[in-house]
């Protein structure tokens, strides 16, 4: 008996559609991957200024093997150097990817010395510190690592409240810089509020000062994080009696809305107590303040922790008579992290109610070292010898501040024990089949 030809179409569809059925259900009965998406870790780059108008300008990476370029509106590409210490020309470097902390450090027998640690760009910052009086030389340096144009706005603060926003643009892969005393003009106590808005640009401050011909010394100005109600600074240089030229004067500004109660305690290898007048004081909104520490004497480095009623930022400045100064700024949670100091004997200061650092690395000799610093509520490392690449592990959450000061010379200068970038995660596209099916 034949089939008739139509009864013999619609089985084949039939069919078909009972096959597609089947591919369906087995698409959801298939073991699938569980994510939508992968993510790709890696830290960015991190880039160093060339400020220093005169004396030697040296990047100190945490490893060799890495890679570097110039920021010189010309080269995109990066050398791998063999190098740890990178002598540093009239153009910014940008150094690759990697999980430690380079660090700029600039010397000249007339200016004293200056450091402060590469940037990978932080869209949002504050710097506590400059001055845009008579004897200022210092410069505010945009550095655009970036293959596009950015625009970057300052918002100054002086002792007489805040100024107006001054918009910059600066050109992909080059640097721009703007002058302090533009910024503030006559004003000694000044605070800058770096905001970017297009690209990724690194800005460092450099605080240099003149008299006529005679130099009298120069730093970075370290920058902060947003406001906070509770700041930790470390590692200040003590002033230790009367004949001491050592002079500390801490700078704060509450930038909101209202005035701010604050409470300052000094932790030393003295013991921790609280200067006279520092109890309570309040602090006018929207207006730089300096602060002499003048009464404020102890035998060793010291901390500063700051708690306040309102967000408020900080800084401090340590001046060595008329040879040269330091700024020093609130620092971050203590993290692991990798640095090279270059051959010379920091003291690092750590403060935390609980202590506990891993520390290991190489003497400039080329001897290997590793040791523990553990204490309570400040604890001290001060190699022997000059050291170059230094390894800081700790455990997360430490609760535990760090900074550094470096003495040479008849300079000074500070700066964090901190990561020079953090780790960022990149949301790569992941196929589903399922998305095909809906």
């Amino acid at each position: 008996m034949k089939v008739p030809l139509l009864r013999k179409f619609d089985l084949r569809i039939l069919v078909t559609i009972l096959i597609l059925l089947i591919s369906l259900g087995f698409s959801y009965l298939l073991p699938v991957a569980q994510k939508t998406r992968e993510v790709q870790r890696n830290y960015p780059a991190q880039a160093c200024p060339a400020l220093s108008t005169a004396g030697s300008n040296f990047a100190y990476l945490p490893a060799s093997k890495l890679g570097v370029r110039g920021i010189d509106g010309k080269s995109t590409k990066f050398a791998i150097t063999s190098r740890t210490v990178v002598s540093l020309g009239s153009s910014a470097l940008l150094i690759d990817s990697n999980p430690g902390a380079s660090l700029t450090y600039s010397t000249s027998p007339a200016s004293g010395i200056a450091a402060t640690i590469c940037s990978s760009g932080i869209p949002d910052q504050w710097f506590v510190g400059g001055s845009g009086g008579l004897t200022s030389k210092g410069v505010i340096d945009l550095v655009n690592s970036g293959l596009s144009d950015s625009i970057v706005d300052l918002h100054p603060f002086t002792s007489k409240g805040e100024l107006r926003v001054i918009p910059v643009k600066v050109r992909a892969n080059s640097s721009a810089t703007v002058r302090l005393d533009a910024l503030a003009p006559g004003d000694d106590a000044m605070a800058v509020h770096v905001v970017t808005r297009t690209g990724r640009v690194s800005t460092f401050v450099l605080d240099q000062r003149a008299k006529g011909l005679s130099k009298l010394g120069m730093d970075y100005v370290k920058p902060s994080d947003s406001p906070r109600t509770q700041l930790f600074l470390t590692g200040i240089y003590p002033h230790n009696g009367n004949k001491s030229s050592v002079q500390n004067t801490l700078r704060l500004l509450a930038p909101g809305s209202l005035d701010a109660t604050i409470h300052v305690q000094v932790i030393s290898g003295d013991g921790s107590f609280v200067p006279v007048g520092f109890d309570g004081m309040t602090l006018k909104h929207g207006v730089v303040s300096n602060i002499p520490l003048t009464n404020l004497t102890t035998t060793t480095a010291f901390g500063l922790q700051i708690d306040s009623d309102q967000p408020i930022l900080a800084g401090a400045l340590t001046t060595i008579g008329s040879k040269d100064f330091a700024w020093s700024a609130p620092v971050s949670e203590f993290e692991s992290t990798s640095m090279n100091f270059g051959g010379n004997t920091p003291l690092i200061t750590f403060i935390g109610s609980k202590i506990s650092v891993n520390i290991s690395g190489l003497y400039s000799n080329g001897r290997r070292f590793s040791q523990r610093i553990s204490g309570s509520d400040i604890a001290f490392w001060a190699p022997k010898l000059g050291v170059n690449a230094v390894h800081f592990t700790v455990r997360a959450h430490s609760g535990i501040y760090a900074g550094a000061l470096i003495t040479l010379s008849g300079g000074l200068t500070y700066f964090p024990i901190a990561p020079g970038a953090s780790i960022e995660n990149t949301a790569l596209p992941f196929n589903d089949v399922h998305t095909l099916t809906h």
